[in-house]
């Protein structure tokens, strides 16, 4: 049995991040799923605004 702290058992989180127009970046939300992250991002891209959005591993998320 693993440890709860054994970083092979935390769960993967993934990232929404986004650039801004004075290009600051921050993290718009985290997610369970990739899937889930990818279709927010585009989402918010459809609206037609400037920022950039992607997805990247939450940090400190497992691999």
């Amino acid at each position: 049995m693993k440890n709860s702290r054994d970083p092979d058992t935390e769960p993967t989180r993934w990232a929404l991040w986004r650039l801004d127009d004075n290009d600051n970046r921050f993290v718009v939300a985290v997610f369970a799923r990739r899937e889930e992250a990818e279709a927010v991002a585009r989402a918010f891209e459809a609206h037609g605004h400037k920022q950039t959005y992607w997805v990247e591993l939450a940090h400190g998320a497992a691999p």
